[in-house]
């Protein structure tokens, strides 16, 4: 049956090459530029910017344009990309950590963080466009022999509301053991604002859908990194000879997440405009399970509170809010080149949760505020704060502040400092839970975290330093338990991320380097990406060719183990992962808006060691091919 589904996935790939070949031949024929609808010179250059959509703590909106060069069209999988230094359990499409120390919070309650942020699209993830007619991007890749994705965007305009739909699918049947995905997302954005600019909402809803064969990783991870590369005959080839720790757990997940924003700006009969009053809705649903049967008591280290052959655990909460403000600006407002301004936001958002387990009935109250503000036409300086009254959440606090110098604009060339303070209450995942396996009824401290940093850019070059200070950090322990550090946790970050670009050779560096004061946050040394691409027009300038290598590196260090029942990482240090170089290499070809690559992935596998594993007991997968093709069209 596989096999039939693999084929079937090859032709349609191939079939849309062919189509897209004799559609681009087609085009090509005549060599002549036309000019469309939307009065843009045809098929090499699309007219259309987009920024990430609103949210209910909104701030005016910066638009990028459409990247319409090859480059990263290689890079279907979102951790693929040189910007995302993440370690994974092996395969496109499961759950997945930021090498990277960070700890972002926002007002407001939350249950737990889910660890697929790459796939798994939240509200603030979305694009919304700023177009004179369509935009449309397709893009599918096929992965020999088990693998495929595909991805589509449409953005329309119809007189004044804009319409934004996208659908981003995975499936993976893995190569050891009990190892696939089934992953598909679906969204969608409605945007209008009277001709006037009197009123205007923005509806947005997000859905994923998740379904994972766990296989816990393998129970013996050194024969498999422990097999010698020199002799062949001590080699398995067949990975599903590898036992696993799981043979029949699954877990399904399910989000649903949706915003109403709707505004009214205010304007007297001269014109004269008193700001905007907005009021957003929002909800936000969570329903994942985790089923097991003929359970293995190593992974389950004898915790048994219900049944001990059979675990169904689940978390299933969602959440109602409701957020009304006032600012001297729109949800729709771009930041503009204005020498001086002053923009000011305040308000109060009201949540309800409900959750069935671990069980919990809310509501809390939170009053904010923020500016932005430019003086001198170099100076920027902005801010918010927030502050919490009763709930789960009372007393939480959280400020915000940083200040920019503009010292040349044309070349985007900027000094920054950055400081934030937040005092908040841990994930309500982290003080109750009740599971088959596992059960904790905890009083947790609040979490204090203080957060410094400057940066230095010029160009889309970034320089960044950032102090972190956690008090009362928590985290998962090795036997899967909350707990709370007792002593402040420090981490010092030096970032840098250099896109360089010339006629034909790009090169993107993704680099950090950390340390980490305490052993309960394990962090590489250094993990970096280097992406070098060469690039070129043939055949009279009528296509694009583009050849590339990509490598990838992070130094030896306990990375975080990974516990499929709960959905987390957790801390462990029995088993060190990093010290391997991974070669990745594709070659692309554009022809007017269609594009095709072919890349070759991890490309030295087993030839100096078999130790590839961002997170222990998960192997990477070895080397590997796929195919892919991408289609940007527009009216």
């Amino acid at each position: 049956m596989h096999c039939k589904t693999n084929i079937y996935k090859l032709l349609l790939l191939t079939w849309l090459c062919l189509s897209g070949m004799v559609v681009v031949a087609q085009e090509a024929k005549t060599g002549k530029r036309e000019i469309d609808s939307a009065m843009a010179i045809s098929p090499d250059y699309l007219p259309t910017r987009w920024t990430y959509l609103p949210t209910h703590q909104y701030n005016p909106l910066s638009y990028n344009p459409i990247d319409t060069f090859l480059t990263h069209i290689y890079a279907y999988d979102p951790i693929l990309l040189s910007k995302n230094l993440f370690q994974s359990l092996g395969i496109n499409g499961q759950a997945h950590k930021n090498m990277v120390f960070d700890i972002e919070h926002s007002i407001g309650f939350s249950m737990t963080h889910l660890p697929y942020p790459l796939y798994f699209k939240k509200l603030s993830d979305l694009k919304i466009y700023d177009l004179a007619t369509s935009y449309t991007d397709l893009q599918v890749s096929y992965g020999l022999l088990t693998e495929f994705t595909f991805r589509a965007t449409h953005a329309q305009r119809v007189r004044q509301v804009d319409f934004v739909f996208n659908i981003d699918g995975a499936s993976n049947e893995g190569y050891f053991i009990h190892q696939g995905i089934n992953r598909l997302s679906l969204s969608g954005i409605v945007k209008y604002e009277m001709p006037q600019k009197i009123y205007g909402f923005l509806l947005a809803y997000a859905f994923n859908h998740g379904k994972f064969t766990e296989n816990g990783g393998l129970t013996d991870i050194h024969s498999f990194i422990d097999r010698d590369p020199r002799n062949d005959t001590t080699q398995i080839t067949d990975l599903s000879s590898y036992p696993v720790m799981f043979s029949n757990a699954q877990s399904l997940v399910n989000t649903h997440s949706g915003e109403l924003i709707n505004y009214v700006n205010i304007k007297d009969k001269k014109g004269n405009y008193y700001g905007t009053l907005s009021h957003t809705f929002e909800f936000d649903v969570l329903k994942s399970k985790f089923s097991d049967y003929d359970l293995n008591n190593q992974f389950y280290q004898d915790h048994f509170y219900l049944n001990s052959d059979t675990t169904n655990d689940s978390i299933n909460y969602f959440m109602l809010a409701n957020t009304v403000q006032w600012a001297n600006y729109s949800p729709v407002d771009t930041v503009g080149t204005q020498p001086y301004f002053f923009r000011f936001a305040a308000g109060m958002r009201q949540e309800f949760v409900k959750s069935i387990n671990p069980r919990y009935i809310g509501n809390h109250l939170a009053l904010f505020a923020r500016t932005n503000i430019r003086l001198f036409k170099v100076w920027d300086i902005y801010g918010d704060i927030s502050y919490s009254l009763f709930g789960y959440t009372r007393n939480d606090a959280m400020a915000n502040a940083g200040f920019r110098f503009n010292i040349n604009k044309s070349q985007r060339h900027y000094l920054g400092l950055e400081a934030s303070f937040a005092r908040y209450s841990p994930d309500y995942f982290f003080s109750m839970y009740v599971g088959n396996n596992n059960f904790w009824n905890l009083d947790l401290k609040k979490q204090n975290v203080f957060k410094a940093g400057a940066y230095w850019s010029i160009f889309d070059y970034v320089l960044r330093f950032n102090f972190i200070n956690a008090g009362k950090y928590v985290y998962l322990n090795s036997s899967f338990e909350p707990t709370q550090l007792t002593k402040s946790l420090q981490v010092i970050e030096l970032l840098l991320h250099a896109p360089v670009r010339t006629k034909h050779f790009s090169i993107d560096a993704e680099l950090a380097l950390q340390h980490s004061t305490n052993k309960a946050v394990s962090l590489p040394l250094f993990a970096g990406k280097l992406s070098g691409i060469y690039s070129t027009r043939i055949f009279k300038k009528r296509l694009r060719f583009q050849v590339g290598i990509d490598l990838f590196y992070n130094t030896r260090y306990y990375a975080d183990g990974y516990n499929p029942l709960i959905h987390q990482f957790y801390t462990q240090r029995d088993l060190y992962a990093g010290n391997y170089l991974y070669v990745n290499a594709h070659i692309a070809l554009r022809v007017k808006r269609i594009s095709f690559f072919l890349r070759g992935g991890n490309l030295i596998a087993g030839l100096l060691s078999y130790r590839y594993m961002t997170t222990p007991n998960y192997p990477m997968q070895g080397r590997s091919l796929e195919l892919g093709l991408n289609w940007k069209f527009y009216d």
